[in-house]
Parts: C-alpha cells; structure tokens; sequence
C-alpha cells in the first residue's frame, strides 16, 4: 500500500520569549548568544529528525509566536532567534537537519515570524511549520 508523505510538518519550540541573545533588544556576552544559538539549532535539528521530515527540494518555513497575554510584541525582534531556526532545518554546514541544501531563498521561503494570541491561559512557545514546495 502507498501512503503519500504528509507536505506539511509542525514543531513546537517552548521558549516563552527568545533566548539571551536571540533577540534584537538584548545584549548580552557573545559567548551566551552563541551557546544560545547553539541551543535551538540543535534543538530544531533534533524536532525536525523526530518529525521524520524527509530531503526536500523547496520549502516554506512559517514561525508563529503564540503568546497568551495583551502586551505588545515587535514581530523583528526576534530575527536572531529566526536565524537559528532557518538555519537548523538547512543549513549547508554545522548542526542542522539539512532537509534542504541551504537555507537560502533558492531551497527556503523564510515567511517571517506572526505573532498570534492564543485562547485562554497558558506559557507563550514557538510554532514552526515546514512546507513542502516541492521543486517550484
């Protein structure tokens, strides 16, 4: 029996705001914004392994910050933290899941980060979906 490949893959990233260093606001100790980086392209390596996301020839990445208060977020903020992201699903070297051969816009559709406010209570995460484009 064939059974087609999902085209879609979803990965959660519990970090309430960006870690030391990953957002545009902070500045920390270089050392700590590179063990942080570290961190989460290890930790988007080690989801996207465990999702079973096979070799692509394109995707989309869409990272969606759920938060569950009223405060108010600048969605540019967190482009380091974007970056290690990008960068752990296709980076050409380093730790990554290389699904694709690069995370350049050749093989990755980086749509940026949305900010959206979830129901009820809860502890804000990171919400990253990988989309096959296939070779368009």
């Amino acid at each position: 029996m064939n059974r087609r490949l999902p085209d879609q893959w979803t990965i959660r990233l519990h970090y309430p705001r960006p870690p030391a260093g990953l957002s545009l606001n902070d500045r920390p100790h270089f050392m700590t914004k590179s063990r942080n980086t570290a961190a989460v392209r290890h930790e988007v390596f080690t989801k996207v392994r465990a999702a079973h996301v096979p070799a692509l020839e394109r995707v989309a990445v869409d990272v969606t910050w759920i938060v569950f208060d009223a405060r108010k977020r600048d969605e540019d903020n967190p482009a380091p933290l974007l970056k290690a992201i990008y960068d752990g699903i296709g980076a050409n070297r380093g730790i990554s899941a290389r699904i694709v051969e690069d995370d350049s816009p050749e093989y990755m559709d980086k749509r940026g980060l949305k900010i959206m406010r979830g129901p009820g209570k809860g502890v804000a995460f990171f919400e990253v979906r990988i989309t096959d484009l296939g070779d368009a």
